[in-house]
C-alpha cells in the first residue's frame, strides 16, 4: 500500500489517503509490571524491547522523543514501523516520509532510506508482522505543504512542529532553495512557553531572510493554531492552511506518494 508518515519528535502521523491516524512519539524502556491497564504500546524489534506512545510517557523511567534537524536516526526509524505496524493493511509498502529543510540533503536523505528499506519484523502488543518496504521517498517538511495550495505565484509556508519550524516557499509549484530554511527550536524545545514571544522569533527569522510583511503565509504543524493570531500581527496574510493544519505534512507527503507511486 501507499502511506504517508511523518514521524514528528512530538506525534506521529499516518496518512493512507482515506483515514489519519496518530500517537505520540514518545519512546521509552520496557520493564515489568505488576498493574496493567488497557491500552499503549508495547513493542519489541531487533531484540529491543520498550514502551512507545502514551505508555511510555506512563510507565518508562527513561523516555523521550529525540528532536532535532534530522529524522535519520533510530527512534524515527521505530515510528515509521510502529506506524505501519498499527495502521497500514498488507505487508508491503511503498511511503513518504518527511525530514527538515535544513537536513534534507542527498546524505542524510541516503540514510533514512537505508534504514527504512527492507525487511523488518515487529511485535506490537503481542502481535507480529513483517514489514516490507519497497519503496521510500524522503520529502522536506513544511514546504512540500505549499503543493496543496492551488495555482501559482508565491507561496510561503510556516510548519511549526515541536522540534523545529519550517520556512518554505514555493514559486509556481516549484520549491524555492533561497527563501526555505529551519530554526531548529520548536514548541516543545523553547525555554519561554510565551506563544507572543516565540511567534515574534519565527516571524523575524522569516523577515530577515527575504520574505515580505505582506505576503501570504500559510501556517501548518501542531503549533500552528495556537501561534496564528501572533504571527498575524507580522504577517496580515497569515492563514491557517485549508484542512487540518496539524496534518498538512502528511496530506502533502500522500500526494507526492501518489504522483510517484502511482
Amino acid at each position: 500500500m501507499i502511506a504517508a508518515i511523518d514521524a514528528g519528535n512530538f506525534e506521529t502521523e499516518f496518512y493512507d489517503g482515506n483515514t489519519f491516524h496518530k500517537f505520540l512519539s514518545a519512546i521509552g524502556e520496557y520493564r515489568e509490571r505488576n498493574l496493567k491497564s488497557d491500552g499503549g504500546i508495547e513493542f519489541e524489534y531487533n531484540g529491543l524491547r520498550g514502551f512507545a506512545g502514551s505508555l511510555a510517557l506512563l510507565e518508562s523511567e527513561f523516555v523521550e522523543s529525540q528532536k532535532g534537524e534530522t529524522k535519520a536516526h533510530p527512534d524515527a526509524r521505530l515510528r515509521v514501523l510502529l506506524a505501519l505496524h498499527q495502521y497500514a493493511e498488507g505487508t508491503e509498502h511503498s511511503i513518504v516520509v518527511g525530514q527538515p529543510i535544513s537536513g534534507h540533503t542527498e546524505i542524510e536523505k541516503k540514510v533514512i532510506k537505508e534504514m527504512l528499506l527492507g525487511r523488518h519484523e515487529m511485535t506490537v502488543n503481542g502481535k507480529k508482522k513483517t514489514i516490507i518496504i519497497k519503496r521510500c521517498e524522503v520529502a522536506a517538511e513544511g514546504v512540500s505543504v505549499g503543493l496543496l495550495v492551488p495555482g501559482g505565484g508565491v507561496v510561503r509556508v510556516i510548519d511549526i512542529g515541536s522540534g523545529t519550524v519550517n520556512f518554505g516557499t514555493v514559486i509556481d509549484r516549484k520549491f524555492n532553495d533561497k527563501h526555505s530554511f529551519t530554526l531548529g527550536s520548536g514548541m516543545e524545545t523553547v525555554r519561554s512557553t510565551q506563544p507572543a514571544a516565540f511567534a515574534r522569533q519565527i516571524a523575524i527569522r522569516a523577515l530577515a531572510n527575504g520574505w515580505k510583511a505582506g505576503d501570504t503565509v500559510y501556517l501548518c504543524g501542531g503549533g500552528a493554531e495556537v501561534l496564528s493570531s501572533h504571527i498575524k500581527q507580522f504577517f496580515t496574510g497569515a492563514t491557517l492552511i485549508d484542512g487540518s493544519p496539524e496534518f498538512a505534512n502528511v496530506r502533502a507527503f500522500h500526494m507526492i506518494a501518489r504522483k510517484l507511486y502511482g
